[in-house]
């Protein structure tokens, strides 16, 4: 078959992408497991309603003028720009390619640690909300970065005894100051119990529980998650020696010596307009990449000058940051919004706490 655009990944950075390439004119095959969703990981909701977040159906996308076929590339020539999907090797015949793989969410080198889930598609949601449906349950997450965090707020919000447990000292605590502070008391006012500098020797199955062995001593769960983060991905048929991830891509995220094909979201450092080359792995940054790839392909040139964002629901707060942290030198509280400025005393960042209403502030401080 033959396709105006083939993207291949129908999660955040994918559907974005083909969105925009449909309201272009330019009609893109959207390829990938199932109907585009979003990722467990990055939704709460789906872990409180036990069912994944569907981005379209069948009926918005034939609307839309997106056509999808269900399946993983098994084979791919990129600078033919041939793709293979599924498990009868459908051929695709593309005249551009964008690459939405993704991350993978593996699990820590720890002995045993297949007994532990990992929340991270359609598939294992379904398995860890079997677990979730007998009531409330003692949960051991094993990881307190973003998502382990916010997994952890939302099963105790729901009623389950959690226990986080963190190699680190404190919760979010590669994020800068003031985020772990304010995360770790976000996460106690849920109930959650936090244990930072932990080392987990092995996980094993007791029955119908899992013990872990750390240096706290043995404790003891129904259901541990790993959400200790994830890595750029591409598919075993997409994955050679030259695909190097994350990839560093041009101003129309094409990726060097491949014509015509591009990549988004999390795979990619991106050269941006204003602080140069980045990599920014979160929801609203997969769909401004999306978006500039399908431009791109419409032949709109341009740098990508989205302003990063990014923001966590913890329980019952709320932190949204915009700008580029990695450029700051300074975090200052300035009338209850923290702002941080770089070498030069520039506003590059600002981090609103439970005030969304502040966002629009925000984002005007550090474009000015």
């Amino acid at each position: 078959m033959r396709a105006e655009a083939a993207i291949v990944g129908n999660g955040v950075g994918g559907y974005a992408c083909a969105a925009k390439l449909a309201r272009h004119g330019i009609r893109p095959l959207l390829i990938g497991r199932g109907l585009p969703v979003d990722r467990p990981p990055l939704t709460k909701s789906a872990l409180v309603k036990g069912a994944p977040v569907l981005l379209s159906d069948e009926v918005r996308l034939a609307e839309h003028g997106i056509d999808r076929l269900d399946g993983d590339v098994v084979e791919a020539d990129l600078d033919a720009r041939l793709l293979r999907v599924g498990s009868d090797a459908t051929e695709v015949e593309a005249d551009a390619i964008v690459l939405a793989t993704g991350l993978r969410y593996g699990t820590p080198p720890i002995l045993g640690i297949e007994q532990a889930f990992v929340n991270a598609n359609p598939a294992s949601l379904e398995d860890v909300s079997r677990v979730l449906s007998a009531g409330a349950r003692r949960i051991v997450v094993i990881g307190a970065g973003l998502i382990g965090t916010e997994t952890a707020a939302t099963l105790a919000t729901a009623g389950h005894d959690v226990t986080v447990l963190e190699v680190l000292g404190r919760p979010l605590d590669r994020l800068h100051d003031p985020l772990p502070a304010l995360g770790a008391d976000a996460l106690a006012a849920t109930g959650a119990r936090f244990h930072g500098g932990v080392a987990i020797a092995e996980l094993r199955r007791d029955g119908e529980r899992v013990t872990i062995d750390c240096n706290l001593g043995e404790l003891r769960a129904d259901l541990v998650l790993a959400a200790t983060g994830g890595a750029p991905f591409a598919p075993p048929g997409l994955a050679d020696d030259t695909i190097q991830l994350p990839l560093e891509v041009d101003t129309a995220l094409r990726v060097p010596g491949r014509e015509r094909v591009h990549a988004v979201g999390d795979l990619i450092v991106v050269p941006h307009a204003r602080f140069g080359s980045m990599r920014f792995p979160h929801w609203d940054m997969a769909i401004g990449t999306g978006e500039h790839a399908a431009d791109a392909i419409a032949g709109m040139d341009g740098e990508l000058d989205r302003l990063p964002y990014w923001w966590s629901d913890i329980g019952a707060h709320t932190f949204a940051e915009v700008g580029w942290a990695e450029a700051v030198v300074e975090w200052v509280d300035e009338s209850g919004m923290y702002v941080g400025r770089d070498a030069a005393g520039e506003p590059v960042a600002a981090l609103v706490v439970d005030d969304p209403r502040r966002l629009r502030e925000a984002r005007a401080l550090v474009t000015e």
